[in-house]
């Protein structure tokens, strides 16, 4: 048998029985159904924490607003803990902050101005955190 006498792919297909192998989805397509996931999940947390908190900065009781402007009165989401592990999308770690409040929270690096107190906690793997579901303490600190 000689390299000419060798079928090609398409006449392997043709005399193939059965269904046809089915092509998997590419790396971006896999890439964007991840993307979309997340985006859901993020913003099911964030309705929850504006639902929960009233749309009132917890900090100050002012009324917030959903907008791009950089205005006092624009609500955020805050992650007590940060954003990473298991407490990224878990709306007991999360509380609704104006803007002027949360960059008092966030300030400078390691110049806090606000600090949050926690009247109660919940327990995970990697400790114990402030639980945001009640009512929360607010201290300055210099």
């Amino acid at each position: 048998m000689s390299f000419r006498d060798l079928p090609t792919l398409a006449e392997v297909e043709r005399n193939r029985m059965g269904k046809p192998i089915q092509k998997g989805k590419t790396r971006v397509e896999l890439l964007e159904d991840e993307r979309k996931l997340t985006r859901v999940d993020e913003e099911a947390f964030k309705n929850k924490v504006w639902t929960r908190d009233r749309k009132r900065c917890r900090c100050c009781g002012r009324k917030v607003v959903k907008t791009l402007s950089r205005v006092p009165e624009r609500g955020e989401v805050n992650h007590i803990h940060g954003r990473t592990g298991d407490l990224r999308f878990d709306d007991r770690a999360a509380i609704l902050m104006c803007l002027k409040c949360h960059e008092k929270f966030t300030g400078r690096v390691h110049a806090h101005r606000l600090q949050i107190i926690a009247t109660k906690t919940f327990t995970i793997r990697q400790g114990t955190f402030t639980d945001a579901r009640f009512p929360v303490v607010f201290k300055e600190v210099a």
